[in-house]
Parts: C-alpha cells; sequence; structure tokens
C-alpha cells in the first residue's frame, strides 16, 4: 500500500505520541534524498539507532491499543495506552529515562505487564530486566519480578527476586501470570525451574504443582495456566514428564540424552493435547502425541520441509482453541486454521503484498480493530491497524523512519551444493546499480547453533548493501533452522567443513559473477569471529581484511577460562560433542585454534570486544591482539568497557559500525 492511500485511511484522531513519529519522517526523508544524490547512503544512526516505535498490543476486547515508542529526546521508552473508540485520552503509563521496555502484555482490559531494563545505564554492573504491572490509566506501576537494583527507583512491593522469570498468562479472566523460580546449587548454576501463579494485582502466589520432577528446568503449561509437561536436564540425562490433572501424578514419557533427544515438546492446546516436533534428516513435522502409545502420530499435523521451524502457537484466550501457527521457513508465515481467520490473512495480504503481515492477536476475526505488523527485505517494521468495518488502514510508524524502503537492497536465499554434496544455504544481498563484479563481505552468523537470518530486513547486511557491498551470509553446517541432517554436519568442525561451507558460499557469489574475488573481507561476531580468524589463517590469499567482535580465539579457552558464565553442563557434556573433548579431542582443537595460527594472518585486522562480556571474557582478544602484533600484524583494537556479548548501548553500537565502514572502505578500495 502507498503512503498515499495510507494518508487517505488515516483514522480522524491519532495519537499525539506517535504524530512525533510521522514528523521525523517528514524530515528524515529530505535528509535521505540529499545525501543519495551525493553518492552516499543513510548515516549509521539511520540503521542502528534504537527502533522508533518497537511493540504494538490490543488488548483482548479489541478497544485499546499499548505501545512502546522511543522516547522524543530517543533516551529512553514510553508505554502508551490509546483509546480506539476514541472516549478516553492517550496516555502514557510509563516512562524510562534509562530503561527500555520490552515483551508488553494485556492481562485483562484494566491491566498490563511489560518487561523493563536498565539497558542504558553504565552504572549498572551486571544487566537483567525486570517485570512491572501498570493499570490502563497510568496508576499502579510497580515491579514484580525485581532485576538487579531497578526496583530502588520504583515502587517494588512484595516484588520477587531476579531468580524469577515470566513464562506464560494464567487463566482467561484471572489476574494471575505463571512465573518461574530459577532453584541454584552451590556453584550458582541452575539446578531446577520451580513453577508459581503470581496474581498481578495482589502480589500473591502459589504453588501450582504438588510436585516437580527433579531436575525440571522446562515446562509446558496449557491455555488454562496449568502445568502439563516437565523437560528434567541432569548432565547428560534428559527426561520429559507429563503431569495426569486426575491423580496429580508425573508419568515419564521418554528418557533420552538431551542432544539425542526423540522429539521436542512444543505446547499444550486446549483440549489437553500434546503437540510435539519430530525433526527429520531435512525438515520438521508437528505431530499430536498418542498418549496410550506413548509416541508421536505418525501422521503429521503441520511440516516444513527443508527447515526445522519454530511452532508458535495462535490460541483463543478464553477457551483455549487452538486457531493457527506461526513458522519459520525461509521467512514467517502464518498458518490459520480457520476459514474465518484464513479469509482474513488473505485480505491483509492482499492489501500488503510483497511483504510478511503479522497480524497481533489471537482470535483477529472477533476483533473490529485489527492491528498488523508488515515488513520485507527492504523495509524494517510498520505497524498499522485495519479498521474492518470501514475498510479502512491507519499507519501508527516505523521501527525506523529514516529508512526508505525504496534504497535499500533486495536480498535473495538460495540452496547450493559444498564442496562434498551437502547442502548449504546462504542468504545474498545485491546493491541496486552497476552489475560488475563488486568488493563484498562474508558475513558469519554466531551460536553457532542458531539460525543466521530469515527474510526480513537486517540492519547490519543493509549497512554494507548501502555501501557498495555485495553480502554473502552462509547457513553453514551447524546453524539451526535447516533440518537435523544439517545441525549435526557441524559436530567437531569448528574451522574444517564448517569454515569450507563459508568459502564454498563465496566462491558460488564469485562463480555468478556478483563478487570480484580480490576484493572481500571477512567479518562476524563471537562464533562468526571466530570463523573470521580461522578463515583469515586458513585461507589467507581469500580475504583482504577482517572484522572479530567478541571473538572465540581458541575454541580451547571455552573449557577453560573460569570466569565465563558458560555452564559446567556445557562444558562436561554437550560442548565435548559439538566442539570436541578438551582431552581426547586436544589435537584437532588445537589444529583449528586462530590463536595457534596468528602467524598465518596477514590481512589486516579489527578486533572488538566488550570489557564485561562473561560469555568469551577479553582474554581471548588480548591473546589474539598480543600474538597477532608478535607475528608482526598488529590488530586494529577497540574494548568496549561497558559492554557485555554484544552491543547493549546505541553508541556504542554506531561506533563500531563506523568504524568497520571506515576500515572496509581503507581496505576493500579499487
Amino acid at each position: 500500500m502507498s503512503s498515499e492511500q495510507h494518508h487517505r485511511h488515516r483514522h480522524r484522531r491519532a495519537s499525539p505520541w506517535l504524530a512525533l513519529l510521522a514528523f521525523a519522517v517528514l524530515v528524515l526523508s529530505s535528509s535521505l534524498l540529499s545525501a543519495r544524490a551525493q553518492g552516499s547512503g543513510p548515516p549509521a544512526e539511520a540503521f542502528f539507532s534504537d527502533a522508533s516505535v518497537q511493540e504494538m498490543q490490543i488488548s483482548p476486547s479489541g478497544r485499546y491499543l499499548a505501545t512502546i515508542v522511543l522516547a522524543p529526546d530517543g533516551k529512553g521508552t514510553r508505554v502508551v495506552v490509546s483509546d480506539l473508540q476514541d472516549k478516553e485520552p492517550d496516555r502514557a503509563v510509563a516512562a524510562f529515562s534509562r530503561a527500555r521496555a520490552s515483551s508488553l502484555l494485556w492481562v485483562s482490559d484494566e491491566l498490563l505487564i511489560f518487561e523493563a531494563g536498565e539497558d542504558r545505564d553504565r552504572s549498572v554492573r551486571v544487566s537483567g530486566r525486570s517485570l512491572m504491572t501498570v493499570r490502563r490509566n497510568g496508576e499502579g506501576l510497580r515491579v514484580i519480578i525485581a532485576a538487579n537494583d531497578f526496583s530502588q527507583s520504583t515502587s517494588s512491593t512484595k516484588a520477587l527476586n531476579f531468580s524469577h522469570f515470566f513464562i506464560q498468562m494464567g487463566a482467561a479472566g484471572s489476574d494471575e501470570i505463571i512465573v518461574g523460580e530459577t532453584l541454584y546449587d552451590a556453584a550458582y548454576e541452575v539446578k531446577a525451574v520451580r513453577p508459581l501463579a503470581l496474581n498481578v494485582r495482589t502480589g500473591a502466589r502459589r504453588s501450582v504443582t504438588p510436585s516437580e520432577p527433579p531436575s525440571a528446568k522446562r515446562w509446558l503449561f496449557d491455555p488454562q495456566g496449568r502445568p502439563r509437561l516437565a523437560v528434567s536436564i541432569d548432565g547428560d540425562k534428559g527426561a520429559y514428564h507429563w503431569l495426569d490433572l486426575k491423580n496429580q501424578t508425573w508419568k515419564e514419557l521418554a528418557r533420552f540424552t538431551p542432544l539425542k533427544a526423540p522429539y521436542a515438546p512444543e505446547f499444550v492446546a486446549g483440549d489437553d493435547t500434546l503437540f510435539v516436533s519430530v525433526a527429520g534428516a531435512d525438515g520438521d513435522e508437528l505431530r499430536r502425541f498418542d498418549m496410550q502409545t506413548g509416541q508421536p502420530e505418525t501422521d503429521a499435523m503441520v511440516a516444513t520441509p527443508g527447515f526445522s521451524s519454530s511452532m508458535e502457537r495462535v490460541t483463543e484466550r478464553d477457551s483455549g482453541e487452538l486457531l493457527g501457527l506461526r513458522l519459520l521457513t525461509d521467512a514467517r508465515v502464518n498458518v490459520w486454521l480457520t476459514p474465518a481467520l484464513q479469509g482474513l490473512q488473505a485480505k491483509v495480504d492482499a492489501a500488503l503484498p510483497g511483504r510478511v503481515n503479522v497480524m497481533q492477536c489471537s482470535a483477529c476475526d472477533r476483533l473490529d480493530v485489527l492491528p498488523v505488523f508488515s515488513y520485507s527485505d527492504r523495509a524494517p517494521g510498520d505497524f498499522l491497524l485495519y479498521r474492518r468495518k470501514e475498510d479502512k488502514w491507519q499507519r501508527l510508524g516505523s521501527q525506523h523512519p529514516k529508512i526508505e524502503a525504496g534504497a535499500m537492497s533486495p536480498l535473495q536465499f538460495h540452496r547450493i551444493r559444498a564442496r562434498d554434496g551437502a547442502d548449504l544455504p546462504l542468504w545474498v544481498t545485491l546493491p541496486s546499480g552497476d552489475k560488475r563484479p563488486r568488493a563484498a563481505v562474508v558475513m558469519v552468523h554466531g551460536g553457532p547453533w542458531v539460525r543466521g537470518r530469515d527474510w526480513a530486513w537486517d540492519a547490519e547486511g543493509q549497512f554494507l548493501a548501502s555501501r557498495g557491498y555485495v553480502v554473502i551470509e552462509p547457513e553453514f553446517r551447524g546453524s539451526m533452522g535447516y533440518g537435523d541432517r544439517h545441525f549435526r554436519a557441524g559436530f567437531k568442525q569448528w574451522g574444517q567443513a564448517m569454515q569450507d561451507d563459508v568459502t564454498d558460499a563465496l566462491r558460488f557469489a564469485v562463480k555468478q559473477g556478483w563478487v570480484d574475488e580480490k576484493r572481500v573481507c571477512i567479518l562476524g561476531g563471537s562464533y562468526g569471529g571466530y570463523a573470521t580468524l580461522m578463515g583469515l589463517a586458513k585461507d589467507p590469499s581469500q580475504y583482504r581484511c577482517g572484522v572479530a567482535s567478541f571473538a572465540v580465539s581458541d575454541p580451547m579457552l571455552m573449557f577453560t577460562v573460569h570466569w565465563s558464565d558458560i555452564s559446567s553442563q556445557a562444558k562436561n557434556y554437550s560442548y565435548k560433542e559439538t566442539i570436541g573433548d578438551p582431552v581426547a579431542d586436544a589435537a584437532m582443537l588445537a589444529a583449528n585454534s586462530p590463536l595457534a595460527q596468528a602467524a598465518r594472518i596477514k590481512a589486516p585486522v579489527l578486533l572488538a570486544y566488550g570489557g564485561r562480556d562473561r560469555r568469551v571474557p577479553i582474554v581471548h582478544g588480548e591473546r589474539m591482539r598480543d600474538a597477532l602484533t608478535k607475528a608482526g600484524n598488529p590488530p586494529e583494537w577497540v574494548v568496549y568497557d561497558d559492554e557485555y556479548h554484544g552491543f547493549r548501548f546505541e553508541e556504542t553500537r554506531v561506533d563500531f559500525w563506523k568504524r568497520t565502514e571506515t576500515f572496509l572502505g581503507k581496505h576493500l578500495a579499487p
């Protein structure tokens, strides 16, 4: 839908808070046109500043809309409630100058809960997020779960301490939510999680189960807020337990080693059906679980060939009826189970073609006003309201109003064959304009046992493309999201087949004629930083430079650095299988250590680390810096003293990418 159509269909009274964002769009659009006329892309701040509109949630009745927006000065967030019937004034029910609100939910039409963390406060030594509640009229703002010292600045009567966390809503019509209480052992590692029902209005809490399986660390609840399944993990042993509601006893469904579970519990529907995902070699299936046989049914309810998808349920709040699923293949997709919702989704998609359109409600077909979050590979994300009776659209705002979708670059998804014939998914962002081979950046995701991308706007990839670089993002083996075979093929392959996949993705882009193979740099954070350093050491003639942030410099340090936050369970069990055994595989780990091969790295290197990082402590970077310097190739070195494992502060995020832009421009120049 065009901006003119949106303007023509605006509701008669727009929120004054959101009107500030509309003004910002008009002012910034003219500056962007000027920037493009000068041959440059939008500034780094346009990509890496905090989102202007961050979340919206409609109340259960559909009358009220709660929105989290960036404060006008850009230094905090506000939670704003609007009456969609225009009978009550808009209210900022919570405002923070140093904290960021998130995870907004309605308990009822009268009560909201959300998280708030000290993301902008450099005096906070340990990052955390508190759970807060506030009435729709702005009264009763208080902390119900206090993280760190956040409760000192806000009323927190009867607040639970930081060891508690939100799990899900309680029974429909109640003021209860389900929270987990984390129990720690003597080494301050998670021993178990105990579920509780917490009344957010009174602060009262109660147990929800008469007993708990030992070492239960994950729970599934039905839509009524009753515990139904517990997942126990103790060392290299795991088990699923099902609660019989009639006699309140636990039944063991399966016993397994954590990396070899026969299926994964996903959710419990309102009719007491347990749904599980079964991992096939090349994709997942969602199946009902048969309690009589103790096994998943043979027929799949939903299948995602070629992808391992998250299976997010959408249920009707009052009845618990399963209405649909939100899946992730190459892009996010809504699968609705009722004809009414299917038709409504089709109507929304027809109005907003070429986009992913997420209807942000459960029983959307029963509401007069429909909230929609809409985005594409070029558009960061727009928050819209569709008024069904009037057949009109209202645009509330954008996540990044400084970004114009027309100035962004298209994102392509490919599946190729690696050198050994294995499946290799990858993403390529091609800048518009000149089609001759260009300089390229190979961007390697962290994890590594996560999915790197989906079809959506990405600040990092689009920023690099706006500077004229082809951006190549391989979903190397070991990445999740592309089938169990692809995931397990990465076991004990750091620096080996995983690294070869990165090279093969680059070679594919070169073969297509997109990339000038003599002008390529590699970039990544965390594991991606490791792959950057290992790529420079393993294939020294392939890259002109490398940018590594929060990077593992030696896999062995993940086992031996004891002031990291890596758990003993990971070190003693899962890491031995996924990375390598520090004793039995010591030679392999040493052979694939960038630190041990620093002398092979000849290209310029930019190293960036967080001073408070406990996942990859700064010793990784300091040793790598010293080894490169000793080898005669001193890196550019930057430490962000107040950062953890990633960029918490907007100013450091912007600073890092400006440094990266300068570094790449220097070393990828023709």
